[in-house]
């Protein structure tokens, strides 16, 4: 808060300047209404009767037109209704220059009074003009800064209330701890709907610091909201999408802004699947050890897989033993080979067109496949097993090795 700068004790005459504010007194209530109407006739925010009614506005100029009158005099300068009314103001949600833009159209109307009593005096020198303006100025420095100050620090613990209820409320929807009711309160508080197209990102964090600050930002540039909990270790975040379309556009933004790693749910449909979409993308995030972002599989044997991941894991190795007993390389290449037979149907042609090499190729790794693994890839419930195995061997997290590529 700025100090008032000295001036002369007197700007003027005492007897003048003391009728000059006691003719502006006299004018108060049309002086307050000319004030109220203006602010409310300019300034949009005051035009909703709802947000600032009229009577808090009126009390609010009129303090201000006050404070002015009385520092002319010489009185206290009591500075405690613009506090009240800047902390009123970030409760209401005023916007900062609103209330600025206000205070400004109340002294300007306050001036305008003043300068009215001020031709009626005669003799006043120009230099008492100039010394009552100047104090004038100085008052409404001193009472719009000390209003801005307590705005300021009001919204600054209105924000840190709303993280903490933000987070409480985030919590309560991703551990699966609100009941019923609980979450759709908890879905209107943070403007949310219970069902529609949702995805669920854990992001590896250090102690203290958000990994992606203005991902947020980013995402409601694709229409998608999201709310977010720093953990010690972990940003977790909930994102609405407006349908399912926007999956890979959303997983764009986040790798452009991923520092570390970065792992995602699949899409859920609804906020109950909260918790399970976490742990989704819990283990996304834990099985690719490089910065970026790696989705968990929806399918059905990778969901069937995130339930058991332990039973699902040693299966998959005594599945596969044979193959995940060869040098990284070659048994990468063979379950890369396996997973392009799979999407193509089972067409070794196609496979090789994907893979860009012969046909006879994939015929050749898939044998080699079949001598490892002791399964015969021409009967389906062994191809089945292989199927399961494999996804369980790519999307589960577990140590020493690398992810097929």
């Amino acid at each position: 808060m700025r100090p008032l700068m000295k001036r002369a004790k007197e700007p003027g005459p005492p007897e003048a300047v003391q009728r000059i504010v006691a003719r502006t007194r006299a004018a108060i209530p049309e002086l307050v209404d000319r004030a109220v109407a203006r602010i409310r006739r300019e300034i949009p925010f005051y035009s909703a009767v709802d947000l600032v009614a009229v009577d808090d506005l009126r009390t609010s100029v009129q303090s201000n037109i006050e404070f002015v009158l009385g520092g002319l005099l010489g009185g206290t300068t009591d500075l405690g209704a613009p506090v009240r009314t800047g902390r009123r103001r970030a409760i209401q949600g005023a916007p900062l220059v609103e209330m600025q833009s206000a205070y400004r159209v109340g002294f300007a109307e306050a001036w305008t009074a003043l300068g009215e009593a001020l031709q009626s005096e005669s003799p006043f020198s120009n230099g008492g003009a100039v010394d009552l303006a100047t104090a004038i100025f100085e008052l409404q420095g001193s009472y719009t800064d000390a209003a801005i100050e307590a705005y300021r620090d009001e919204s600054q613990m209105l924000v840190r209330a709303r993280e903490r209820e933000s987070a409480v409320l985030v919590d309560a929807i991703l551990t699966g701890s609100a009941a019923e009711g609980s979450l759709w309160e908890a879905a209107q508080a943070l403007r949310l709907p219970l069902d529609g197209s949702f995805l669920v990102v854990a992001a590896e964090a250090k102690l203290g610091h958000d990994p992606m600050p203005r991902v947020e930002s980013a995402l409601a540039v694709l229409d998608v909201s999201s709310v977010w909990r720093l953990e010690a270790d972990l940003s977790v975040g909930l994102l609405s999408l407006p349908n399912r379309s926007r999956n890979d556009a959303v997983l764009d933004v986040l790798g452009r802004h991923a520092m570390t790693r970065v792992g995602a749910s699949p899409l859920i449909s609804g906020l109950r699947q909260a918790a399970w979409g976490l742990r989704m993308a819990r283990l996304a995030l834990e099985r690719d050890p490089e910065p970026g972002v790696a989705q968990f599989s929806g399918r059905p044997l990778s969901v069937l897989a995130a339930a058991a991941p332990h039973v699902a894991m040693e299966t998959a190795r005594a599945a596969l033993d044979g193959v995940l007993a060869l040098p990284p390389d070659d048994r990468d290449l063979l379950l890369a080979t396996f997973h392009a037979w799979v999407e193509c149907g089972g067409s070794s042609k196609a496979a090789g067109a994907l893979l860009f090499c012969h046909p006879n190729t994939v015929r050749h790794r898939l044998r080699r496949i079949e001598a490892g693994t002791g399964r015969d890839l021409k009967r389906p419930l062994d191809v089945a097993e292989l199927v399961t195995a494999a996804n369980a061997w790519a999307e589960l997290p577990h140590e020493n090795r690398d992810r097929p590529r």
